[in-house]
């Protein structure tokens, strides 16, 4: 806890009152010319505080910081660009420059240490007479473990004060052991987030994306509880070339570009896995084959239009259902008259003011791998799915919805999302299933 004697402030537990008093440190350093004149450098500070304030400091990690801060690649080479290494060293030593000004002694302490990317708060370090504190409770502490009546008569007073300092010293270590061992394991206990993903994380497990293309829309009527498979790339009709091999352009019109919003929610998702040092591979589901999903953990993205989503879900409670010339909807195979969670996808771009989705973690019997479902039955429900199992807080919510089971259950989840001009908001929860 927060402590005006220069003790450190850590970021758990810590009250709203302490992170705004870093918050207000914080842009008193960056408001000075050691930041103001630059962009990247206030940035990567201001991200690393952030993260540290909310509890994620121990997450912070190279790779993560190149993808928030700096808008790199999920897949950059840290190696080749090494973009992080050098603004966190610059910002390191403008943090000295602005703290060996004396005008700012009396504040707290925004401190990077060498070789860590999580900041340390402290607190100002007043100034102790010579009999401090410190030295009171440790001669306090010596005084409790080893009084007078316990050393041998014959015993000189030298002998009586290096044995209580041995003892005092002794009784400290043992004290602060004690004390880190609780934090570590305090910090080390798992998150919402990281149970959330825990079956997929197995060691030297590459996790596959597999993500729809419009060419994998399903044509005519889905019936809930069937599955469906998409109809084969069609190409369009060209001249016939004297070289019979496709060209560039063939492959361009098999629509090998993916909607921006299951681009999104692989992105959010694939952070998550960054951050746990997990590797992931991206396939389109028109290039998927069963044998590729038996070779590990799968995640898959979108619901009408990737027809590994529609097998997986099958055999489930809650599945797509519905037509281009009706409505889709999330059918419920325990309320099968209810289509309350539907969309029409003939409205209007502007006129579609709430979308649904289905998010799903289980065990695929067809495949023998965990597997994670992000599915909107339109695109705005897959942005907010992506969003949802991606954010600390909302998985936090599912675990408590599930309870103690959360970690290893299979589960299945009904979203839904306002829209505004197909920007998706903030997913809420209406339905779990566990099994």
């Amino acid at each position: 806890m927060y402590s005006p004697h220069g003790s450190i402030l850590t970021a758990e537990p810590i009250s709203e009152a302490e992170r705004e008093m870093v918050r207000e440190q914080l842009n008193r350093m960056l408001e000075t010319n050691h930041f103001k004149n630059s962009r990247r450098y206030p940035a990567l500070l201001r991200f690393i505080v952030e993260e540290t304030l909310d509890g994620r400091g121990e997450y912070l990690k190279e790779r993560l910081i190149g993808i928030r801060v700096f808008d790199r690649p999920p897949d950059y080479d840290t190696a080749a660009d090494p973009v992080v290494r050098v603004t966190i060293a610059e910002v390191r030593k403008r943090i000295a420059q602005y703290y060996h000004d004396e005008q700012h002694d009396a504040e707290m302490r925004i401190e990077l240490l060498p070789g860590h990317y999580a900041p340390e708060f402290r607190s100002r370090a007043e100034r102790v007479p010579p009999t401090s504190s410190s030295q009171s409770v440790t001669n306090s502490v010596a005084s409790a473990v080893v009084t007078p009546t316990t050393l041998p008569a014959a015993e000189s007073p030298k002998v009586s004060r290096k044995r209580r300092w041995l003892w005092a010293i002794g009784s400290a270590t043992l004290a602060i052991l004690l004390l880190s061992s609780a934090i570590a394991i305090r910090r080390f206990q798992p998150t919402p987030l990281d149970q959330l993903w825990a079956p997929l994380l197995g060691p030297q497990q590459s996790i596959l994306f597999c993500i729809p293309t419009d060419v994998g829309k399903v044509k005519g009527p889905i019936n809930a509880g069937q599955a469906r498979d998409t109809a084969p790339p069609q190409r369009k009709a060209r001249p016939p070339l004297a070289d019979a091999g496709p060209t560039f352009l063939d492959f361009e019109a098999l629509g090998q570009n993916i909607v921006y919003s299951d681009m999104l929610a692989t992105l959010r998702i694939s952070n998550v896995l960054a951050v746990r040092h997990r590797d992931f591979r991206i396939r389109l589901n028109t290039t998927t084959t069963l044998e590729d999903l038996r070779q590990g953990p799968a995640v898959l993205i979108g619901g009408l239009d990737n027809q590994w989503t529609l097998r997986a879900i099958a055999p489930l409670r809650f599945k797509f259902a519905g037509s281009d010339a009706d409505r889709y909807w999330i059918a419920d195979a325990k309320d099968p008259g209810n289509r309350e969670w539907s969309l029409d996808l003939k409205q209007q771009y502007a006129s579609v003011t709430r979308d649904y989705a289905i998010v799903a973690r289980l065990h695929n019997e067809q495949t023998g791998q965990p597997e994670v479902i992000v599915a909107g039955i339109g695109m705005s429900g897959t942005a907010a799915a992506g969003e949802f199992v991606a954010d600390e807080r909302h998985v936090a919510e599912l675990r408590q919805r599930i309870g103690s089971g959360f970690k290893d259950h299979d589960f299945e989840v009904i979203l839904s999302t306002d829209v505004v001009n197909g920007i998706a908001g903030s997913a809420r929860i209406l339905a779990v299933t566990v099994w």
